[in-house]
């Protein structure tokens, strides 16, 4: 990977992290944008789920989204936050 590609990666997945911020989970609309954003993200980085690179980036997020949004209808710890998330991936 080149040092570009890393930076995107990391642009976009910071991009999550400040959506994360600003969503409203409590609605499903807010936790399914969240999803799509989620699975083009994995999508554009080649990300394959219960890997190690997936697994460090999508607990990067959950530690952005539990501090805004812990427990919704999808999601109430981690686990139930990576099932949701991977939905589309799997």
């Amino acid at each position: 990977m080149h040092t570009k590609d890393i930076s995107d990666k990391q642009r976009e997945l910071g991009y999550l992290k400040d959506f994360s911020c600003e969503a409203y989970f409590d609605t499903e609309v807010g936790r399914e944008q969240l999803r799509s954003l989620w699975t083009a993200y994995c999508l554009h980085n080649g990300l394959m789920v219960d890997t190690g690179t997936y697994d460090n980036d999508i607990l990067e997020l959950w530690s952005a989204v539990s501090q805004v949004e812990d427990d919704t209808a999808e999601w109430s710890d981690f686990d139930s936050f990576d099932n949701f998330m991977c939905a589309y991936l799997v």
